[in-house]
């Protein structure tokens, strides 16, 4: 009797460690099974909106003349084609993307059901979530039933509410999407080299984290054509990021280089740009904006002399110094030439965080 009573409340104590244990391992599966719904809800709105774009630049296609020349981003390099050549290949895209979005949709049908399945077996209430008594539960599935036609739609969008809501994204994320492109280069007496092309980098504070699109990338090399001013880069412009606060607002820094007189490749000129402050949550602001060039030069004479005669110019080691005024005092510089940069900025989650940005009354003035 002694050993049996022993044994038995031998077994009590170690089962207390076990059951602690089984429920974090339920915890941990449960958090595994929300996690991936997120990623697949992020992986549909990327492709979302990467066919909105197929569509845009397709409808735009169609109105030009098949052998009008244009330039298509292929990891991260323009390659020169034709629109004949580019128009059947973005339609196959596009016809790929609405696939891959019918088969996510269907993903996260299946996953939402799951994690509702996992809840009911385990018995596991949300944070905030409040009781339901069972009959109450009864009628509203049966609601369900008669309005829907398929029980599952309606939980599934319950809970992907919820898992935006507890999972703490909406609630401690905004969202800043930036399209547009770099369209051209003026220079009012013209160009002093020739074979242009630009390079561009984003840079923003250190809450600020790249959701997707290209942090940098280089344009194509373009020359002056009918008009002797302007050189005409049409380098697509494209990403998102996200932030806990809009400190360090992005900024995109252009840097433009050319062939000199002695064919050698020099640095012309150096530009920043702050993105614009969109109109609001779910809003977008659409600018267009003329950056001046300025062009570094040496404060030593000698240095200034040879130079002018190399025709090479002074260049920076690191060109996002522009965006930190602290880091670039007492920079020599002349300004010549402008560029021509059409940005558009949608934000997201900003009401949310209680951000206004002050864009709507000024915007709705007449001047």
């Amino acid at each position: 009797m002694a050993t049996q009573t022993a044994t038995a409340a031998t077994g009590s104590t170690s089962g207390k460690p076990n059951e602690k244990k089984s429920q974090e391992k339920i915890a941990a599966e449960f958090q595994q099974l929300r996690n991936q719904q997120l990623n697949l809800v992020n992986n549909l709105n990327a492709i979302e909106m990467d066919l909105k774009e197929h569509k845009t630049v397709i409808d735009t296609l169609k109105m030009v003349e098949p052998s009008r020349k244009c330039f298509r981003l292929v990891g991260g390099v323009l390659v020169e084609q034709t629109v004949e050549i580019v128009l059947p290949q973005l339609e196959l895209n596009k016809t790929q993307l609405e696939k891959l979005i019918e088969e996510g949709k269907e993903q996260i049908t299946k996953k939402g059901i799951e994690i509702n399945q996992y809840k009911d077996e385990h018995n596991i209430k949300m944070r905030g979530q409040e009781p339901t008594p069972p009959a109450a539960n009864e009628k509203e599935s049966a609601a369900d039933d008669k309005s829907c036609g398929n029980r599952n739609v309606l939980p599934v969008r319950h809970n992907m509410l919820e898992l935006q809501l507890t999972s703490g994204e909406s609630e401690n994320f905004f969202h800043l999407t930036v399209t547009g492109q770099l369209e051209s280069a003026y220079f009012p007496m013209g160009p002093d080299g020739s074979g242009l092309f630009c390079r561009y980098d984003i840079v923003a504070g250190p809450d600020w984290e790249l959701v997707s699109g290209l942090r940098s990338a280089v344009t194509q090399s373009a020359r002056t054509e009918s008009d002797y001013r302007t050189v005409v880069f049409n380098m697509p412009i494209e990403f998102t990021m996200k932030s806990t606060n809009p400190y360090g607002w992005p900024q995109i820094v252009f840097s433009l280089y050319g062939a000199n007189i002695w064919n050698v490749e020099t640095n012309r000129g150096y530009s920043r740009v702050h993105c614009p402050l969109s109109g609001g949550s779910g809003s977008s602001a659409e600018r267009t904006i003329r950056a001046p060039l300025f062009i570094p030069k040496y404060s030593n004479m000698c240095s200034a002399a040879m130079s002018w005669i190399s025709g090479v110019n002074p260049e920076m080691r690191d060109p996002k110094i522009l965006t930190d005024g602290s880091k670039h005092k007492g920079l020599a510089c002349e300004t010549y030439g402008e560029l021509v940069i059409r940005l558009q900025t949608i934000s997201r989650g900003t009401s949310q965080m209680a951000l206004d940005w002050g864009q709507t009354t000024v915007d709705d003035r007449n001047y």
